[in-house]
């Protein structure tokens, strides 16, 4: 139950005597649960909404209207409880954070709402039978699943929990009901690599083309891993192993359909120490946000944007982690060749999570400031995007922006991409 809180004039609602103050109940009969509801109704053509007056009479209305015209309410506003994990996964990122941080890091979600509208990963070892007919209803599509097995014995021993062990049969009933899907796999060697991982692979592709991709990322380690399960750092050799498994199935999956299938992030191929794809590899790049075809996608975008670009100027500090540095440099080399600029690419080792934890993603204010001051070449930074908080100029220790420049007497610079890189260095762009 939600209360309206407007009735636009003129609108769908006001001619059904819909009436500020009034409190919605449920569509087609269906309780209210949140915003999800109200969206998808509102681009319905014929429905039913309950509706409880002030007085608490309550009435059942038929709606009918055109798809493209809202039913013209305002709800009050609710705040999206999260739905928390009930898994306790032997790789958990969130059990290996260190003490201290914001309060929203320590935060469990494995909420498939989430994974609707912002792309989240779930194991949807936690929907109810009701969870499952709403996404079906609803139309939530596509959602991104974690798999990282098909063996059910090996899934719970991994999710530490039975009901992960029905993840496919849940799928096969989502798939069913026309919902599809992008999945991903969390790579740990001698757990769930070499041969579970081909079957992984096989009994996920044949739901093909409703489980639309696959991505295979290493398990990521920090250096808080005091009391939890022993896993060891993936190889090179597994990540060598695992790519060329992955590169081969997608060839079949390419001869099959036309389209690719299956992926390894880049942090994969980074410790492997094999060449990046080219970008036509990546297709759509239905995986660019769990980190695969990043690199190929920022190395188009750079020698796209140079293309419109005659002069670049300056001297740049560019601040990376330590994997993707070696990529950085060559960057930075070709640039000041061809256009006679100053770059110094600094690798920031993470020290905050644990020097295994390579990504740019992860690395913190206080790390950039401890391996940076006194010891910066040039006053301009530019950092990815990703290092700060979404929609916020804050670190993952909760540093700011501001506290980092001032710290450092520097001018930090946020890149978006590689044209947005390309025009902050071109003074086009302040970051």
């Amino acid at each position: 139950m939600v209360k309206i809180v407007e009735v636009e004039k003129g609108s769908v609602a006001e001619k059904c005597r819909i009436n500020k103050g009034d409190y919605l109940l449920a569509y087609d009969g269906y309780r209210y649960r949140d915003i999800l509801d109200y969206i998808y109704y509102n681009s319905q053509a014929k429905f039913t909404v309950t509706i409880k007056d002030v007085a608490g009479k309550e009435r059942v209305i038929n709606v009918s209207k055109s798809e493209d015209k809202p039913l013209g309410i305002t709800l009050e506003e609710e705040e999206l409880k999260i739905i928390p994990c009930r898994n306790k996964c032997i790789f958990c990122f969130v059990d290996q954070c260190a003490k201290g941080m914001r309060d929203t890091l320590y935060v469990k979600d494995d909420d498939y709402r989430l994974s609707f509208i912002s792309g989240n990963y779930v194991t949807l070892s936690n929907v109810s039978e009701e969870d499952i007919e709403r996404i079906i209803r609803l139309k939530l599509s596509p959602l991104y699943v974690s798999v990282h097995c098909f063996d059910k014995a090996l899934k719970k021993k991994i999710c530490a929990n039975p009901s992960s062990a029905e993840l496919f049969n849940i799928m096969d009933r989502l798939i069913e009901g026309g919902i599809v899907m992008h999945t991903q796999v969390v790579m740990m060697e001698g757990i769930n690599d070499g041969a579970i991982l081909k079957e992984t692979m096989q009994e996920l592709y044949s739901r093909y083309p409703a489980v639309k991709s696959l991505a295979v990322v290493p398990v990521g380690l920090t250096k808080h891993r005091e009391g939890l399960y022993p896993i060891a750092p993936l190889t090179a050799e597994c990540a060598r192993r695992t790519i060329k498994q992955a590169e081969a199935f997608n060839e079949i999956a390419l001869a099959d359909n036309g389209e690719g299938f299956v992926w390894c992030s880049d942090e994969m191929y980074m410790l492997s120490g094999l060449p990046i794809p080219e970008y036509d590899t990546y297709g759509s790049f239905p995986q660019i946000e769990n980190g695969v075809g990043m690199i190929s996608e920022l190395l188009y975008e750079i020698r796209d944007e140079l293309l419109y670009t005659s002069e670049l100027k300056g001297e740049y500090t560019l601040v990376t982690g330590t994997s993707f540095a070696p990529v950085l440099k060559n960057i930075a080399v070709a640039l000041e060749d061809v256009y006679g600029i100053k770059l110094d690419v600094r690798s920031i080792i993470n020290n905050f999570f644990g020097e295994s934890v390579t990504v740019a993603g992860l690395i913190t204010g206080g790390d950039i400031i401890a391996q940076l001051k006194g010891n910066l070449k040039y006053k301009n930074l530019i950092i990815p995007h990703n290092m700060l908080k979404e929609f916020e100029s804050v670190f993952l220790d909760g540093l700011s922006v501001e506290a980092v420049e001032k710290e450092l007497n520097c001018k930090i610079h946020i890149s978006q991409n590689g044209e947005s890189f390309i025009k902050i260095i071109a003074g086009e762009k302040n970051g």
